[in-house]
């Protein structure tokens, strides 16, 4: 395989690291080009998680524990694509929500707001053959004492997606 196998981002692709007009960006925004780094074998070949075993339960996280958490249920659905807009079938999704009341089931959360015995917030679900994906979480609540939120103020992401490497077309 060659480094050409994984595409870089194209110039003018992303935003720009510097815009005066958004004051806090001149503090954090890089003061010189960056270092091109070669890429490693495994930025050009995977994760290949194919072959990871999924439990029934994982793509529900409202059924991960004893009892029904706390909330109103959701579905989430969506697909995977690749950036060339093609369905990246069999990709393995990681999903990560807050509980009802805002805080992840993380030491690294110290929010003071409660946990939910019964909601854990992490789950994994595979992409079908046409790279469409669905969950069941409970709604999560509003980020308290954050500026910074995804349209209507909540709180879940993808963390993780694995399928097929990027290859030029």
């Amino acid at each position: 395989m060659t480094e050409e196998t994984y595409r870089r981002a194209a110039a003018g692709q992303h935003p720009a690291n510097l815009s005066p007009d958004y004051k806090s960006t001149v503090g954090r925004s890089p003061r010189q080009a960056a270092i091109v780094l070669p890429h490693s074998l495994s930025e050009i070949t995977g994760p290949l998680l194919a072959a990871e075993r999924l439990d029934a339960s994982e793509n529900d996280l409202t059924k991960q524990r004893m009892a029904e958490p706390l909330g109103e249920r959701i579905i989430v659905q969506g697909r995977v694509l690749d950036e060339d807009g093609r369905a990246v079938p069999d990709a393995l999704v990681e999903i990560w929500q807050c509980n009802a009341a805002g805080r992840y089931h993380h030491p690294g959360d110290q929010h003071d707001a409660p946990l939910d015995a019964n909601f854990y917030g992490g789950g994994r679900v595979r992409a079908d053959a046409t790279a469409s994906t669905s969950s069941s979480p409970s709604s999560p609540a509003p980020i308290p004492g954050r500026t910074i939120t995804t349209p209507g103020g909540r709180r879940t992401s993808t963390s993780r997606c694995s399928g097929r490497p990027s290859r030029r077309a």
